[in-house]
């Protein structure tokens, strides 16, 4: 048995179909079960509680072999990285100890450290620590950004109404990951014993600017977009102002600055090399498929 933490997110909705159809029983920790059921049918168990609460955890880690920790308390209206990315990981690595759990595979992000810029990788890089203090058997994934959910941030305005917001001047080239390779990246985890205690960075095949992402959606839409871009010093001043009362949009903004002004590319050409049987997906099929299904729900 296989328990998710965060299996209803843009990658959790990929995992356990994934798992499921390998025949591999799988148990979804969540708060929220009739959305789960909604997001994830009825074939994976649902065990309802918070990763914050010692008793939910010990009722959901019973007979369970493995974990895989993919849960955030990043975006709108979630209640913060320290207290789910962090806290919520601590508190779930010690219980999957007490349980006697396998394997624990945590879902970081590339770049995660104890310096970073966004309070959501310093507590990932926090939540790393702890998995490497425990006694459990541990893979650490630090997958980038997901094309899933930038495709449709970015795309869902451009396809209905021709209007697109960049952070930034948009000109700087960020690595996208499928959802979709990263399930199969963590089923690997899961099961082969030469990741063991190992932290493996994954990343898509291709680096692009926010304003290529834009270009890429308007030919796969078939029409432009008036874009709008946000000012980074203005989205700095917008984050620490709305800190205190709005924690998750600043968190948000944050993002907005990172990606206008860090380092966030990735060569690709290792991870291909070490693991040609998974394809690394581009981000224009991820883009037809998205925009091919919100024409077909209209």
């Amino acid at each position: 048995m296989i328990l998710v933490t965060g299996g209803t997110g843009n990658l959790g909705t990929e995992l356990v179909p994934l798992l499921i159809s390998s025949g591999i029983p799988v148990r979804v920790l969540t708060r929220d079960p009739q959305r789960a059921r909604q997001r994830l049918g009825a074939a994976p168990e649902l065990a309802s509680g918070d990763a914050r609460d010692s008793r939910a955890l010990a009722e959901a880690l019973k007979g369970v072999d493995a974990v895989v920790s993919a849960m955030t308390g990043f975006g709108p209206g979630a209640i913060g990285p320290k207290a789910v990315d962090y806290e919520g990981n601590r508190k779930l690595i010690s219980a999957a100890e007490q349980a006697g759990v396998n394997r624990f595979v945590l879902l970081s992000m590339h770049g995660a450290s104890a310096g970073h810029p966004m309070e959501l990788l310093r507590m990932k890089h926090h939540a790393e620590e702890a998995l490497r203090a425990s006694r459990l058997d541990w893979v650490i994934l630090r997958p980038n950004v997901l094309m899933e959910l930038w495709a449709g941030i970015v795309g869902g305005p451009i396809a209905s109404k021709g209007k697109a917001t960049v952070f930034g001047r948009g000109d700087n080239p960020i690595n996208f990951n499928s959802a979709k390779d990263v399930a199969r990246f963590i089923e690997l985890a899961l099961f082969d014993p030469g990741l063991s205690r190992t932290t493996l960075t994954v990343g898509g095949p291709e680096n692009m600017t926010f304003n290529e992402l834009v270009g890429q959606i308007e030919r796969a839409a078939g029409r432009k977009a008036a874009v709008t871009h946000l000012p980074v010093p203005a989205m700095r001043l917008s984050s620490f102002v709305m800190r205190l009362f709005k924690p998750d949009l600043a968190g948000m903004i944050q993002a907005g600055v990172a990606f206008d002004t860090l380092d966030m590319t990735f060569d690709s050409s290792d991870l291909r090399r070490r693991f040609p049987q998974i394809g690394l997906t581009p981000m224009a099929e991820i883009l037809s498929g998205q925009l091919t299904a919100g024409a077909e729900s209209k």
